[in-house]
């Protein structure tokens, strides 16, 4: 019964990630979502899922503002780069043959391999006016 208990709170975690995977999300708004659907449970459950979430290289992880947040690798993320407005944090994915070039080029004259969750910062079109 405590390992059902378990798997339905990292479900729900791991739903949470998903639903928000456009976004870096931290354990603190974790909890509050797990509260929100009457689960109890301590942010050491919810990190230690996360980290083993983190080590299978199903989240890709950013410090903002001192904080450690998270956010969801799915399988459309695999070989591509992408692109985060740093004013409100949209993530794009970049399905680009030129930054492939781009990649290919500091591969070849720079020595130095891109991996395939590189992330690139600028601001997007609606930050930008």
């Amino acid at each position: 019964m405590k390992n059902s208990y378990k798997t339905e709170q990292r479900k729900l975690i791991k739903d949470f990630l998903i639903e928000n995977e456009n976004k870096f999300v931290n354990a603190e708004q974790i909890l509050e979502y797990m509260k929100k659907n009457n689960q109890i449970v301590g942010l050491t459950t919810i990190y230690r899922f996360l980290k083993i979430l983190e080590e299978n290289d199903n989240v890709r992880t950013e410090i903002i503002n001192h904080t450690k947040h998270y956010q969801y690798i799915s399988s459309k993320c695999s070989n591509h780069f992408h692109l985060k407005c740093k004013k409100c944090g949209k993530t794009i994915h970049l399905h680009c043959e030129e930054f492939e070039s781009v990649s290919n080029h500091i591969k070849e004259e720079h020595k130095f391999n891109l991996d395939n969750n590189t992330m690139i910062y600028g601001l997007c079109d609606k930050c930008l006016k």
